[in-house]
């Protein structure tokens, strides 16, 4: 792979995890009320005086309302946890994939272990190298690519079937201000995967695709990683970011949905 960065308008734009650098262009209430029942007054005869008994009324009867009024049922929402809470969920779905050029990160999309990344980390080579947080080591092959969605797919090589498997959210009801997590092997690091918290920025178009701005920090490595809103569920996968003297917080993530598609024409998920 080679390196090839162009400045364009004093902006410079980094492709995470991966050798290529390029620019970007900017651009009524229920209830039932029963009437009182009264008794009509009665007169009673003195037989030997004629006096007038005053009416006796019997006081309205209370009627018990026995209906009740049932709320309209709502979807129970998804609970929303905080970020250490995500990271203990997340963590054991997100791996470390090495190549001789390099390495990223990727997140296990099945529980016989594809595995979801960045062309761009798996570039040029067919066997990568998986390390799971545990620090278990594996083979993998390369399956799916989509160089056009910088996206493929990475089969681990194990008679196994119990990985721990991320949730895929959606994008599509992705809400700008939102609170996200972006997680990854940072600079290739070893051990436990780092964790950067920001929001969803904006939702930009690029060339024609749809990108989630986020302002959580993307570092070389964290490429692929997903990036998760506080359900635990991955909303995107996390691709590049702007670079620059006076550029601060703009990373970029492809949305799931658009993932989704390539995983179900690739592997059936």
């Amino acid at each position: 792979m080679k390196k090839l960065c162009l400045v364009t308008m004093g902006l410079l734009v980094i492709v995470i995890g991966g050798i290529s650098c390029t620019s970007l262009e900017t651009t009524p209430p229920s209830g039932i009320i029963t009437p009182s029942e009264t008794t009509q007054p009665s007169t009673t005869e003195d037989t030997s005086q004629e006096t007038t008994t005053p009416s006796e009324t019997t006081p309205p009867l209370a009627t018990e309302d026995t209906s009740q009024e049932t709320p309209p049922s709502e979807e129970e929402p998804a609970p929303a946890y905080s970020v250490a809470e995500v990271m203990v969920l997340l963590e054991p779905t997100v791996v470390r994939i090495e190549t001789a050029e390099g390495s990223g990160s990727g997140i296990i999309i099945s529980r016989t272990g594809y595995v979801l990344t960045n062309n761009h980390v798996v570039e040029d080579v067919a066997l990568v190298k998986i390390t799971l947080v545990s620090g278990e080591k594996y083979d993998g092959i390369v399956i799916a690519r989509d160089e056009q969605r910088d996206l493929a797919i990475v089969g681990i090589i194990a008679d196994r079937g119990d990985f721990a498997e991320g949730v895929l959210g959606s994008s599509g009801d992705i809400t700008v201000g939102e609170e996200v997590v972006a997680i990854g092997y940072s600079l290739g690091l070893e051990g436990q995967v780092t964790v950067s918290k920001g929001i969803v920025s904006a939702i930009r178009n690029i060339d024609g695709h749809d990108y989630i701005q986020t302002d959580a920090a993307i570092n070389p490595g964290n490429s692929s990683g997903p990036l998760v809103n506080l359900k635990g569920e991955t909303i995107g996968i996390n691709k590049a970011k702007y670079v620059g003297i006076d550029i601060e917080g703009i990373g970029l993530a492809i949305p799931i949905d658009e993932a989704k598609l390539f995983i179900e024409d690739t592997v059936g998920k």
